[in-house]
């Protein structure tokens, strides 16, 4: 199984990566336009040596604000963005969720927790958790609170297709604001999730394979 890098610590060297190539873009902006670096701080109302420091990567957090402003100097804009990057971070409450239905499943299945959706070194994407018996691989996603029915549903069968996986457990917080998003998204989660709950747990605890893709409410 590959090995997944800390997320957290993943996204920082990405966005230090990020900074190094735009501060590059900067920096030779500003000598192609003949302009020094004395110039260019007496604009930005700071000191050359401020200037001198950003532009050698050597201020640990330069910050948004001082990228766009030094941008505006040479000509260029430097836009921040957000991106769909993987999956999110567990919290405590998904965590607490996944646990009742490990729970409630019981013992007949291996549990693997946060697998990579694919071999790929550079996917960040991950499955909350696989249950494998024999050569069976189930897939589950916890989700505490439904907002956005197409939007949070889409991706999760994506990662299905993607990990091959032969059937996906969509596990939910058993919430009333989770039982009107339910029936307010029927048209877009039933045909996903079309096995009932009752099926659905009757052939996890006995330890087959279900016969389709099923939601649970925990």
């Amino acid at each position: 199984m590959p090995i997944r890098r800390d997320p957290i610590e993943e996204a920082a060297r990405r966005a230090r990566q990020q900074v190094d190539r735009a501060l590059a873009d900067l920096r030779n902006a500003r000598r192609n336009a003949g302009i020094s670096q004395a110039a260019m701080a007496s604009l930005l109302g700071c000191s050359r040596q401020l200037v001198s420091v950003i532009e050698r990567g050597q201020l640990d957090d330069v910050g948004c604000i001082h990228l766009a402003r030094m941008g505006a100097v040479v000509g260029l804009d430097v836009p921040i963005r957000a991106f769909p990057a993987g999956s999110p971070l567990r919290d405590a409450a998904q965590l607490q969720l996944l646990g009742r239905f490990r729970a409630s499943v019981g013992e007949m299945w291996t549990w693997r927790t946060e697998v990579p959706v694919t071999a790929n070194p550079l996917e960040r994407r991950a499955v909350d958790a696989v249950l494998v018996r024999g050569p069976h691989r189930v897939g589950v996603e916890a989700i505490t609170r439904i907002l956005d029915a197409q939007a949070q549903i889409r991706p999760i069968l994506l990662k299905q297709e993607a990990a091959g996986l032969e059937r996906m457990v969509l596990v939910l917080a058993d919430t009333r604001h989770n039982r009107s998003a339910l029936a307010d998204g029927d048209a877009t989660i039933s045909p996903a999730f079309p096995l009932p709950h009752r099926a659905l747990m009757r052939d996890l605890r006995t330890g087959r394979l279900p016969s389709a893709n099923g939601l649970v409410l925990v």
